[in-house]
């Protein structure tokens, strides 16, 4: 017997490549009669950021700098989620010929969150209780992801629950 699949929970950097992982994760929930959780993670500020502006900065303009830079998370993360809800409804509208009370219907919600990728996307499926996480997983092999691994492997390796990995294609893009 098959697992009930009900719930997904898509996962997208926004970069290039991405369209054809949504198009997929989108198709795959309509056959379904699933729902769609939308994830895209923020990294926050590295250790080297951190320790430059502590060791440069007086007290005063550290607080002051941090403060800016969580300001500039906010909105940053307010604008990425207004990105993405437009992107949704466009592409939903362009490539499943949706109306907006249907995509209701398939999306859930839209979560832009910060966080260690993998380990973000992980702790929203538990806590979500999705039955699948879709990533996006780039094709061919650098040097970079054989020495740090991608997110789509350590989310494979980290996770309890299923996880479909779908190749990125260089060519599409979400558009502007």
């Amino acid at each position: 017997m098959l697992p009930e699949i009900k719930t997904i929970l898509y996962t997208t950097s926004l970069g290039e490549g991405t369209r054809p992982v949504v198009r997929f994760a989108v198709g795959l929930a309509k056959k379904l009669g699933a729902r769609i959780y939308l994830l895209h993670v923020v990294e926050p500020l590295s250790d080297s950021d951190s320790f430059l502006i502590e060791a440069y900065l007086s007290a005063e303009m550290e607080s002051k700098a941090k403060e800016f830079a969580a300001k500039m998370r906010e909105d940053a993360s307010q604008h990425v989620l207004d990105k993405i809800k437009g992107r949704v409804e466009q592409f939903c509208t362009e490539d499943f010929d949706a109306t907006p009370e249907q995509q209701r219907q398939l999306l859930d919600d839209i979560r832009v969150v910060s966080g260690s990728p993998a380990e973000t996307i992980v702790r929203e499926a538990e806590e979500l209780d999705v039955d699948l996480i879709i990533v996006g997983g780039h094709t061919g092999f650098s040097l970079k992801s054989a020495i740090l691994g991608s997110t789509a492997r350590k989310v494979t390796h980290l996770s309890r629950k299923p996880v479909l990995v779908v190749p990125m294609l260089e060519k599409e893009t979400w558009g502007s």
